[in-house]
C-alpha cells in the first residue's frame, strides 16, 4: 500500500510540472550562439584589413569545415527564432559586404567546393555600375550585376540582401548629407522614416525587376551606424534582420524576434590563420 501511494504522488509531481511548463512564461527559454563573419573584397594584393586574399579565405573556408562548423541562411535563422526549427550543432553566418565581382569571381567558387553558403550585402544603386552615379567616378573594386550573381544565387552558395539602395554614403561626401542611414541634421522623424521606407522600396524593386525571386530579408546597416528611430520604418519595409559591425557573437532566442535586429559581426582579415579564425570563435 505504501510503495502504491509512493508512485500516484510520483505521478502527480510530474503531471504537475509537466502543467507549469506548459503555462505562457514557465517553458524553458531556447537560446542559439550565432557567429556571424564579415567580409568585404578578395583580391591577391591585401591593401586594407577588408582585403583578404584567396589563398587566406580557403584556409580559413577549410578550418570552418574540417571543425564541423556547418554555414547557414537567413531563412534558417529566422526559422529558428520563429518556429524553433534546429540549427546545426555549430553554425556559423558568412557574410559580405558592398557587392564586389570578387565575391563571385573569389569567393564563390571556393564556398561551392567546400559545400558552403554565404550572404552578400549588395549596395543598390551600385549593382551592375562601372561608375558611380552620385560622383561620377569609377567604382573600384569592381561590383556585380544581378544577371551576373544569378548562377549564385539559384545554386543556393550566395543570399543577395540590402546594404541600403543608396544610403552607403557619408555626409562629407556632398550627395545626401546624411552619414549611412542616420538622420540628416535637422530631420524632422517624420522624412527621417519617409527616407527609409523609399530607399528600401527602390532596393526591392531593382532586385525584383532583375528577376530575384528569394525574400528581400536583412539589411546590414552602411559602416554600422544605425539609430533606435529607424526600427520602425525598416520593419514596415520587411525586414527582419539588421546588422552592424559591432564585434560579438550572438543569442539567438525562440520566440523572441528582437533578437534579430542589430546583430554582431567579426570583421575577418587576412591576419587571420584558420586557426586564428577558430580561436576567434571560441574553438
Amino acid at each position: 500500500m505504501k510503495i502504491r501511494v509512493q508512485i500516484i504522488l510520483a505521478l502527480l509531481l510530474a503531471a504537475l510540472m509537466l502543467l507549469l511548463y506548459a503555462l505562457p512564461g514557465k517553458q524553458p527559454e531556447q537560446t542559439y550562439r550565432l557567429p556571424v563573419l564579415m567580409y568585404h573584397h578578395f583580391d591577391e594584393t591585401v591593401a586594407a584589413d577588408t582585403v583578404v586574399s584567396p589563398a587566406r579565405f580557403r584556409e580559413q573556408m577549410t578550418a570552418l569545415k574540417n571543425a564541423g562548423y556547418t554555414t547557414v541562411t537567413l531563412a534558417q535563422i529566422i526559422a529558428y527564432v520563429d518556429r524553433g526549427v534546429p540549427l546545426p550543432e555549430k553554425a556559423v553566418l558568412i557574410t559580405m559586404d558592398d557587392g564586389y565581382t570578387s565575391n563571385l569571381t573569389i569567393a564563390a567558387p571556393i564556398l561551392e567546393e567546400l559545400g558552403l553558403c554565404a550572404t552578400v550585402f549588395v549596395i543598390g544603386i551600385y549593382e551592375g555600375e562601372t561608375i558611380s552615379p552620385n560622383s561620377g567616378n569609377p567604382l573600384y573594386p569592381a561590383r556585380f550585376s544581378y544577371e551576373d550573381a544569378r548562377r549564385w544565387v539559384e545554386s543556393g552558395v550566395l543570399d543577395l540582401q540590402s546594404h541600403s539602395y543608396d544610403m552607403h554614403q557619408k555626409a562629407a561626401d556632398g550627395w545626401t548629407g546624411r552619414d549611412g542611414i542616420l538622420p540628416r541634421k535637422g530631420e524632422n522623424v517624420e522624412d527621417y522614416c519617409a527616407a527609409l521606407r523609399d530607399d528600401a522600396k527602390e532596393f526591392a524593386q531593382k532586385r525584383t525587376q532583375h528577376g530575384i525571386e528569394a525574400p528581400l530579408l536583412a539589411l546590414a546597416y552602411p559602416y554600422g551606424y544605425f539609430d533606435s528611430r529607424a526600427e520602425e520604418p525598416l520593419r514596415e519595409a520587411g525586414f527582419r534582420v539588421t546588422f552592424t559591425v559591432v564585434e560579438k557573437i550572438n543569442t539567438l532566442r525562440v520566440g523572441q524576434e528582437n533578437c534579430l535586429w542589430n546583430m554582431g559581426r567579426m570583421n575577418v582579415t587576412e591576419r587571420d590563420s584558420g586557426e586564428e579564425l577558430l580561436r576567434r570563435l571560441g574553438d
